[in-house]
């Protein structure tokens, strides 16, 4: 259910670490990037921030990935994993009421209206969450299949700063006005 990716801090992430850490984010696992030998790296100003940022600009969608630096020969911050693995999966089971769902939904769209499509504006009509693990949220729209991947991106986004979801991946699906919903996606 969650990913502890374990990865060398004295060294830059491998290619085949970020592979890693995609394939559970896309399996809906929770993922935690555990950079260990933190006791090897010579530490300056901002280390620890800049080695985050680093790994966040080669994968951004570790935005949300909480990363903790350990050492397994000290058992520096070894403990604090086990609590994150918990807090991650609290995230995962995490669930929002459908008003809340929607009340976001109207915000972000007010915010930033979505694209017309063949001079039809595309409107979002209702949301509501329907899974856990991974949080899974479907929104009804009158063209699902004119809406961007960058729009589905901004509304995921907006839905992780209202309710965080740290370390979960969030499944956005867009559907057809009067098109059921089914698990079998």
């Amino acid at each position: 259910d969650v990913c502890m990716l374990l990865i060398d801090a004295t060294e830059p992430i491998h290619h085949q670490d970020l592979r890693i850490a995609q394939k559970g984010w896309d399996a809906g696992c929770g993922l935690i990037i555990v950079a260990n030998k933190w006791d090897l790296v010579e530490k300056d100003t901002m280390t620890a921030p800049n080695f985050e940022k680093a790994l966040r600009e080669k994968a951004p969608f570790l935005e949300w990935v909480p990363i903790i630096f350990t050492s397994s020969i000290t058992g520096l911050r070894v403990q604090k994993t086990l609590d994150l693995v918990l807090e991650v999966q609290e995230q995962r089971s995490r669930r929002i009421s459908t008003h809340e769902v929607n009340e976001v939904l109207n915000e972000l769209v007010t915010r930033t209206r979505p694209p017309h499509s063949q001079g039809h504006p595309v409107r979002f009509y209702y949301a509501t969450q329907v899974a856990v693990e991974p949080p899974t949220i479907i929104a009804w729209s009158n063209l699902p299949e004119a809406v961007p991947d960058n729009y589905v991106r901004y509304l995921q986004n907006g839905f992780r700063k209202a309710w965080g979801f740290v370390g979960a991946p969030i499944r956005l699906h867009l559907r057809r006005r009067g098109e059921e919903w089914s698990p079998d996606f």
